[in-house]
């Protein structure tokens, strides 16, 4: 009897460490998850340039880590695969809060351990330098929104110069109405300024106002970078040059 004992949970030890065994050497499961990936230039600018691909695939590091080639889902009709070595590339698109890919990732199904990958933004096959790091965790419990920054400034095409001058012009335009002339008109009549002084003074302060404008224009749509100081440089040229002039014109108000 008491053999027969020994010999049963003999045998139960043995059942379970059999099943721990399998679970063990069983292969890991994997399901679909979809993020937004939103991509902006070095001056933190949406992305404009839409004909890049974001490019994905397992961080060359940590596949050994897998144990496996390929890893994929269970979807019997279209069964999403990431190979060892190979991108998946996902494109571009715009919605109001900026630039993004809908990126299709491989996450564990049962656990919260990360897959690691490799992001980059390619076209033609060539890769931008990044701001922030390449390698991207991603599990069950990451955010369905993410970010990448790459170390490259916006590409301008002809309709972001578009914009700039029609902002530009209208807002020229405005201010000769708004400001010009009514500031003309109430330091003629009103202060009783003389002709040539509230002349120089309006333009003063329209060309002021118009150096605004076009700060906040270029900084705001551009982004901090040299064309936009350019832009500011030549309008702050324009008012320093004007002022000058009054100055050693010796017309006091």
């Amino acid at each position: 009897m008491k053999n027969r004992n020994v010999l049963l949970c003999a045998l139960l030890v043995f059942i379970a460490a059999a099943g721990d065994t399998t679970r063990a050497q069983s292969p890991d499961k994997f399901v679909k998850k979809t993020s937004k990936y939103y991509w902006r230039d070095q001056n933190r600018q949406p992305w404009s340039d839409t004909s890049y691909e974001m490019a994905v695939r397992i961080d060359p590091q940590y596949a050994p880590a897998l144990g496996a080639q390929e890893i994929s889902d269970n979807d019997p009709v279209q069964p999403l695969k990431y190979a060892v070595g190979e991108f998946r590339r996902f494109g571009l698109k715009k919605d109001g809060q900026g630039t993004y890919a809908d990126v299709e990732f491989l996450v564990y199904e049962n656990k919260s351990d990360p897959v690691i990958y490799q992001v980059e933004l390619q076209k033609n096959g060539r890769a931008l330098p990044m701001l922030t790091p390449s390698k991207v965790e991603v599990s069950n419990d990451t955010p369905d929104r993410q970010t990448g920054e790459v170390k490259e400034n916006n590409t301008l095409f002809l309709k972001d110069w578009m914009i700039v001058a029609a902002v530009m012009l209208g807002g020229a335009l405005l201010i000769y109405i708004l400001l010009f002339r009514a500031l003309f008109s109430g330091l003629l009549f009103r202060r009783r300024w003389g002709v040539s002084s509230a002349e120089h003074f309006t333009w003063s302060m329209s060309l002021l106002a118009i150096l605004g404008l076009a700060a906040g224009m270029t900084l705001l749509y551009l982004g901090p970078r040299l064309e936009a100081w350019v832009i500011i440089a030549v309008m702050g040229a324009f008012w320093l040059l004007h002022a000058f002039v009054w100055l050693i014109s010796g017309k006091e108000a």
